[in-house]
């Protein structure tokens, strides 16, 4: 972490910063509307990415409901996201957010598109205040979502991991099986990218690595697991390993000192689970192999 990023997370020097440089306190984005904010905004960048074939140049996505609403502008440079508690939403803390980043392959910073507004606006208790959401741990996985929206926009990931799973090229249409373990590995790909540009600390990115190559070596086989371990991995990926890394990350480093165990001892609960499901597919690979066996003697030994 640069040496003036340190020195701002120390209360004194905060109260120098002006008040759209001020981190935003915990209490006031914590609650269950802030939350549901926060989720709806992820759902609807999260559906602009799905849309794969679809040209997203200088375009706008909205998105309301009777508690928020979110703006979503889209253009070659920049993406720019609006959203916020509407005037008659039950909120007791009305907020309205901006994010404005750049597209990466403009202008970036450790891997990710700069950004160049990250302000949060709210009133509390008849006064007014301009803060900065930029290391809020509850906006890093928003942050992460649009790194995600960014690169789905150049199809740059998708395209790589591509030719690394499947160098031969050919006109068959793409199954659904086959376009699950594309997405699965774009975002392998993306989780091992984002937690080296971040510096992680080492035991934990070491933790980190050794579950995505568990992940890498069940790719294979990934339609062969139940469904309800394919859902369990492709949410390790896409929520529980970046929000946790986020949420780490934003700590001050006092913070992640007090934390690293905690931590330490979470990601390895995720890679126990993902081993156990490893041990049952070999099991279950073996059991099929028997069965095959046993299936052949009974047709063809004579």
């Amino acid at each position: 972490m640069p040496l003036f990023s340190r020195l701002f997370e120390n209360p004194f020097f905060e109260n120098l910063l002006p008040d759209r440089l001020k981190p935003v306190k915990d209490e006031y984005i914590s609650d269950q509307y802030s939350q549901a904010l926060f989720s709806e905004t992820e759902k609807l960048i999260d559906d602009i990415v799905q849309l794969s074939e679809m040209e997203r140049i200088n375009r706008i996505f909205k998105r309301k409901t009777p508690q928020f609403k979110i703006l979503l502008k889209i253009k070659k440079k920049r993406m720019r996201l609006d959203f916020c508690d509407i005037r008659g939403s039950e909120a007791p803390i009305k907020k309205r957010i901006i994010i404005d980043v750049y597209r990466k392959i403009f202008k970036a910073n450790n891997g990710v598109g700069k950004v160049v507004d990250s302000t949060i606006y709210y009133t509390y208790q008849g006064q007014s205040f301009v803060r900065s959401v930029k290391r809020s741990p509850y906006l890093q996985s928003i942050f992460y979502k649009l790194d995600m929206l960014d690169d789905a926009l150049t199809g740059r990931l998708v395209r790589h991991n591509e030719l690394e799973v499947r160098p031969q090229v050919t006109n068959s249409p793409i199954t659904e099986k086959q376009q699950e373990l594309r997405n699965l590995l774009v975002e392998m790909k993306r989780i091992s990218n984002h937690n080296h540009s971040l510096a992680v600390d080492p035991i934990i990115e070491h933790r980190l690595g050794r579950i995505v190559h568990h992940i890498e070596k069940i790719t294979p086989d990934f339609h062969l697991l139940e469904v309800e371990d394919r859902h369990m991995i492709k949410r390790v990926l896409r929520e529980d390993l970046p929000n946790l890394l986020h949420s780490f990350i934003s700590l001050t480093p006092q913070q992640q000192l007090a934390q690293k165990e905690n931590v330490f001892v979470a990601i390895s609960r995720i890679e126990l689970k993902i081993l156990e499901i490893i041990d049952q597919m070999e099991k279950m690979k073996l059991e099929r192999m028997e069965h095959l066996l046993r299936l052949n003697k009974v047709r063809y030994d004579k």
